[in-house]
C-alpha cells in the first residue's frame, strides 16, 4: 500500500529528482504537462516547497538503495497563480483562508493507481487540519484526465478561461473544493 505523507526537508533532491523523472517521463505523451526544467517548476522553487514542509509525496510500495520512491507528489501552499483573481469562485474566503495546490503529478509507471487520488484526499485532509476555507488549483483546458479526477474528488468546476498560460497559449480550467 502507497502512503501519502510531507516529504522532509532533508529530500529536497528526491524531490527533485522525481520531478526532473516526470517532465522527462511526459514530454511527448498525450499527458505531457508541458513543464520545462528548471523554468516551471523551478529548482529553487521545489527546494524551498520541500524545506518549508509543503510537499506532499506518495510513496509507492518498497524502499528503493537511494531511499523512498516518490509516485506523486504536489506542492500545497497560499500562493496563488497570476489569474486567481479573475475567478469567479463558489467562497468567499480571503487570501489566507485559501491553499492552492501546484504541480500535481504522478510519474508515469505508476499511472492508473488511484495514486493521483489519495494525493488529492491528502491535499484534502490538510487544507482542513490548517483550517482553510477552500482548496483550489488549475489545470489545461486539454487535460481531461485531471479534470475528470478533480470532478470524481469533489472539486466544482469554476470556469474556463481562454489564454490562462499566456506563455503557451493555453487556456486553463479552475477548481475549488469547499472545506
Amino acid at each position: 500500500m502507497a502512503t501519502v505523507r510531507w516529504a522532509r526537508a532533508d529530500e529536497a533532491d528526491q524531490v527533485l529528482d522525481f520531478y526532473t523523472r516526470m517532465i522527462d517521463g511526459m514530454r511527448g505523451t498525450e499527458f505531457d504537462v508541458c513543464w520545462e526544467h528548471d523554468v516551471h517548476p523551478t529548482r529553487a522553487f521545489l527546494r524551498a516547497s520541500t524545506e518549508a514542509g509543503e510537499v506532499l509525496v506518495v510513496e509507492a510500495p518498497g524502499t528503493g538503495a537511494d531511499g523512498p520512491r516518490f509516485a506523486a507528489a504536489l506542492v500545497l501552499d497560499a500562493e496563488c497563480d497570476p489569474g486567481y483573481d479573475q475567478v469567479r469562485w463558489q467562497v468567499d474566503a480571503a487570501p489566507d483562508e485559501v491553499l492552492v495546490i501546484h504541480v500535481l503529478a504522478t510519474l508515469p509507471q505508476f499511472h492508473g493507481r488511484g495514486y493521483a487520488r489519495q494525493l488529492l484526499e491528502g491535499a484534502i485532509a490538510a487544507a482542513r487540519e490548517a483550517g482553510a476555507k477552500a482548496l483550489r488549483l488549475d489545470t489545461f483546458t486539454t487535460n481531461g484526465r485531471a479534470q475528470g479526477l478533480y470532478e470524481s474528488c469533489g472539486f466544482a468546476n469554476c470556469g474556463v478561461y481562454e489564454d490562462f498560460y499566456p506563455h503557451l497559449g493555453r487556456g486553463g480550467v479552475l477548481y475549488e473544493f469547499a472545506l
